[in-house]
């Protein structure tokens, strides 16, 4: 017989997926793994083996037979106690439901199968000591692992995750806001660092910054925090095309010429910060004779609004930059001519986005995304294999009805997430909001891990996504407190409810304590910022004036 303290009994009709029980008092918790032992056919005609049946709980429910509800309300209306009557307080019943995960011979909780005969009714349901469920957990296989946290229902249990396929096979993690998704990636971060593992984090809040303060305890990795910084060179010319037709009105056919005339102007090699490049263009347009009035000013003024939004991003960052003066950052090497600078073992590459629109964020993750993935796909061994952490990934991969043409990374990913399990390229992809994803790319995930979820949207939309969630794991998720959750996927053996490890020591103080009353009690206009207030609205007056002398 299985060792372990006996729970419950089998009860009703069951089959070899799942069963019905019920359940002494205070003996196993929802989540719980139990164990059954009975016998079952062992394939010779007649005959029958031993074995140890292993199911996970997935329900629980609790009711008084000596309690109707008639007596309740009769209670409630007459404000009476329960001890102040007959009725029995004593004789609650609580019954449940377990799905089964397998069965192993007895006395070996290593090779897990899948059960083809019925559970026993009336079986002895026993919950198995933390050894033996360890091993149930992780079978026979030596291969590295990552932990995460353990067992919701016991701490004395690790969940720790195969290494190989997170990096390699593409994970994501989900939740609504406070769910734990940081807490979790953070885990998975720290557990990577441990092994020198090559790491790029694209961190459009800041929420990763606290690894470079706690850089100390880490002492076999090198962080380093870059500030993004867009260049157009030889495969990417049309960038800036791009962005007019993205952040201004767009082009006009006989001013779309006229620009393109002005690029072609450019040397085929030349390589130059975005802004830089777009002062080339201006100089170009003023070598190419006007052939209609208002063709080259229009083309001028589109390029000039562009280069003035992404100005103000870069200001935008600036001051976010200069509001944490803790940090350090550094500008954002070129991953095509020096991706080392982004990967190289026991480096975490930590990209700061704040300060970006959607659009300019979404071309820096493709533009670094895109050239990295390239050096590992020439099989040059410039950089060895790595792992990109892609935060708020629903800004994106956005699904079909959330603007996919208007965001230059979604291509890229889906690019990675296809094609990089073969050149060592594996993405971590987190979302608060999974309905808003491309659904395409996300099943491409191997292993997901996912929160609290309270939206019926992103409910459905996880049970699409994730093959082997079942309805009764849906319904666990709005009832999750932080950190806790469902790991589910090749890097595990079968679906788990868990609570991730909280790194309290990889908290920076600065980030998520904003003060904001104290912030508005204190604040008084700058002069600089009257002075830009005032110079905006004298360009928004000579914008409209050249628009409308065109």
């Amino acid at each position: 017989m299985t060792a372990g303290l006996h729970v419950g009994t089998v009860v009703g009709n069951t089959s070899p997926h799942e069963f019905r029980f019920f359940l002494g008092g205070f003996r196993a918790k929802l989540g719980d793994l139990v164990a059954v032992e009975m016998d079952i056919p062992a394939g010779d005609g007649g005959s029958s083996q031993s074995v140890n049946v292993w199911a996970r709980i997935v329900e629980l429910g609790r009711y008084n037979p000596f309690l109707p509800a008639e007596a309740g309300q009769e209670l409630a209306e007459e404000g009476l106690e329960l001890t102040d009557t007959v009725l029995s307080i004593s004789r609650d019943q609580i019954d449940g439901k377990a799905l089964v995960l397998g069965y192993t011979d007895t006395g070996d909780a290593t090779n897990l199968r899948p059960l083809n005969y019925p559970v026993k009714p009336g079986a002895e349901i026993k919950l198995p000591p933390a050894s033996t469920v360890q091993t149930i957990l992780v079978g026979d296989e030596d291969v590295p692992r990552l932990r995460l946290g353990t067992l919701i229902g016991r701490s004395d249990i690790d969940v720790r995750l195969k290494t190989n396929v997170i990096v390699a096979r593409h994970m994501a993690i989900l939740a609504m806001t406070g769910g734990g998704k940081t807490v979790a990636a953070r885990r998975i971060i720290r557990e990577l660092m441990d092994a020198r593992y090559p790491l790029v984090v694209l961190d459009p809040h800041g929420d990763y910054l606290s690894f470079w303060l706690k850089r100390d305890a880490f002492p076999m990795n090198e962080v380093k925090l870059f500030h993004p910084s867009l260049s157009v060179n030889s495969e990417n010319r049309d960038l800036i095309g791009y962005l007019i037709e993205s952040m201004t009105q767009g082009l006009t056919d006989a001013q779309r010429e006229k620009y393109h005339d002005a690029l072609g102007s450019v040397e085929e090699d030349v390589s130059l910060p975005i802004t830089f490049f777009i002062d080339r263009l201006l100089q170009e347009l003023g070598n190419i004779p006007a052939q209609h009035r208002g063709t080259i000013p229009a083309v001028r003024r589109q390029l000039n609004l562009v280069r003035a939004q992404l100005e103000a991003m870069e200001k935008s960052n600036s001051r976010l930059r200069k509001s944490m003066p803790d940090f350090e950052f550094s500008g954002m090497p070129d991953p095509k001519s020096d991706p080392t600078g982004f990967v190289r073992p026991g480096r975490v590459s930590i990209v700061y986005l704040g300060g970006y629109d959607h659009l300019t964020q979404s071309t820096i993750v493709s533009v670094i995304l895109k050239q990295l993935f390239e050096h590992r796909a020439s099989m040059s061994n410039a950089i060895p294999p790595f792992f990109c952490v892609i935060e708020e990934a629903h800004n994106f991969i956005p699904s079909r009805g959330e603007g996919q043409a208007e965001t230059p990374s979604v291509s890229t990913i889906r690019k990675v997430i296809t094609e990089g399990r073969k050149f060592g390229t594996g993405l971590l992809l987190i979302s608060q909001r999974p309905s808003r994803l491309d659904e395409t790319t996300l099943s491409q995930c191997n292993t997901f891990l996912i929160f609290r979820l309270v939206n019926p949207r992103d409910q459905n939309f996880v049970e699409r996504v994730m093959e082997n969630l079942t309805k009764e794991d849906s319904r666990l998720l709005p009832g999750f407190g932080p950190g806790q959750g469902i790991v589910s996927g090749q890097a595990v053996r079968f679906p788990l409810a868990i609570r991730v490890d909280y790194d309290d020591d990889l908290i920076a103080p600065a980030i998520g304590t904003e003060d904001f009353l104290a912030a508005v009690a204190e604040w008084q206009a700058s002069p600089d910022s009257e002075a830009a207030n005032r110079s905006d609205a004298l360009l928004r007056g000579l914008d409209r004036f050249v628009a409308g002398d065109t």
